[in-house]
């Protein structure tokens, strides 16, 4: 088989991961990461007009050379990630004959939970908005979704109007999930009243949109990035935590652990993928390590 160059075989497969039906943000990912690895590759001289001189040497090079650039650990990883998926691809196409990545490792990090909201910061986040107004009322109602469901920002954007339910409980349905399963999940009273209130404002429109603009469009990531940042301007709270819709969702993941909640439960609720993560909550934010303190001692 002739040389396969790097960079055709790699928009052989970003078509590849379109064709298997890969979300966009998914496929964005591997198109920028192996982007700036065939970058890396070509700095340390590696032979990327020829994916078969590949090796593990290879890769282990080009983390010393990322690790030389200062590059985070978090970055490096996911270029391994993105890389030794690639790999595997040409490996199915018979470009290659074996996986370079493979017996390459991740590079350890430390397991961190980044900064969560008190109670108290988030009662003042959930205070701001006026709710006089149809931005404050859809505003109260994005942010209660991220605090009461622990819901991605992705996820929350692509919601639509049937995708909410009043029935008995109530419930959210998240048909876009990061991990492409459909997960369920129940709404707290108080959400069910609000989100109820603010579909009533909003009323009946062409777009299927759940949020939306004042221009009745649908609400972009970033302008609800943009309106959190407000809030946590106009409380204070963004100068004890950064505001953010992850903020909201390792704050839900914490309470959650803090009440007892299962694990596995959570996972349905958070749709985590993999337990990993939230184990780290029960480690750092589970009660029975102050219930267990106690034992054991005069």
């Amino acid at each position: 088989m002739p040389a396969k160059n790097y960079h055709e075989a790699v928009d052989e497969f970003l078509k590849h991961c379109g064709i298997k039906g890969l979300s966009p943000d998914t496929v964005k990912f591997y198109a920028k990461e192996l982007k700036q690895t065939g970058r890396g590759f070509s700095e340390i001289d590696a032979p990327i007009t020829d994916l078969q001189k590949f090796t593990t040497d290879h890769i282990e090079q080009f983390i010393e050379h990322q690790q030389a650039l200062g590059r985070a650990i978090n970055t490096i990883n996911s270029r391994l990630r993105a890389g030794r998926t690639f790999f595997n691809f040409c490996v199915q196409k018979k470009y290659i004959a074996s996986n370079p990545f493979d017996g390459v490792q991740q590079l350890r990090k430390r397991h961190e939970i980044g900064p969560t909201f008190t109670k108290q910061q988030l009662k003042r986040l959930l205070d701001a908005p006026d709710l006089t107004t149809f931005i404050g009322l859809r505003d109260l109602a994005i942010m209660l979704t991220f605090a009461h469901t622990g819901i991605r920002l992705t996820e929350l954007t692509s919601l639509r109007v049937q995708d909410v339910s009043f029935d008995e409980k109530g419930a959210i349905t998240v048909q876009h999930a990061k991990n492409r399963y459909a997960r369920r999940i129940p709404m707290t009273n108080r959400l069910k009243t609000v989100m109820r209130a603010y579909m009533q404002e909003r009323g009946v429109l062409d777009t299927k949109s759940l949020f939306i603009s004042v221009e009745d469009k649908p609400i972009s990531a970033r302008s609800i990035q943009d309106r959190l940042r407000i809030y946590g301007e106009q409380t204070g709270v963004s100068k004890e935590v950064a505001v953010s819709p992850h903020a909201f969702r390792r704050t839900f993941c914490r309470l959650k652990v803090e009440a007892g909640t299962n694990i596995f439960v959570l996972q349905r609720l958070s749709g985590h993928q993999s337990l990993e993560i939230l184990r780290r909550y029960v480690e750092i934010y589970g009660k029975d390590l102050d219930e267990a303190i106690e034992k054991g001692v005069e």
